[in-house]
């Protein structure tokens, strides 16, 4: 994978299965964290040896934009109660996707007196989430 520039990093609200969507504006830091919970299976048996499943107890994928409110796209996501679960799509500019179904955890909003109004809004995975290789 050639490197690639930060900015070209688009999240997307509501794509359907992983195409469309309305992309959040405004968006200057965007991360994804996978996370695999491991199933501790040592017994008397594994001689003092910590013994893993090969297959984890449970996979979730956190989302964490911030940003300048440019749009109230994020915000009307947070706060309204039908949507508090959509799908979200991460692009990286060579076509690669994350998507699938995410609860919103968490936004926020702050504005200093001599500064713009910026926000942060954090992400979980609700169900299986879909990677789709790019160029």
């Amino acid at each position: 994978m050639a490197e690639q520039l930060g900015r070209n990093l688009v999240l997307v609200k509501g794509s359907s299965g992983g195409t469309g969507g309305t992309a959040i504006a405004g968006v200057r830091t965007k991360g994804i964290a996978v996370n695999n919970t491991p199933v501790d299976v040592s017994s008397d048996d594994s001689s003092g040896w910590r013994k893993l499943l090969d297959t984890p107890g449970e996979k979730t994928i956190d989302f964490s934009v911030s940003g300048v409110a440019t749009d109230r796209t994020a915000l009307a996501a947070a706060v309204s109660a039908s949507d508090v679960v959509d799908e979200w799509k991460l692009t990286w500019e060579d076509g690669a996707d994350v998507y699938g179904d995410c609860f919103i955890a968490s936004y926020s909003e702050t504005g200093e007196y001599n500064g713009t109004v910026t926000f942060e809004m954090s992400l979980q995975s609700a169900g299986a989430i879909t990677y789709q290789a790019g160029s």
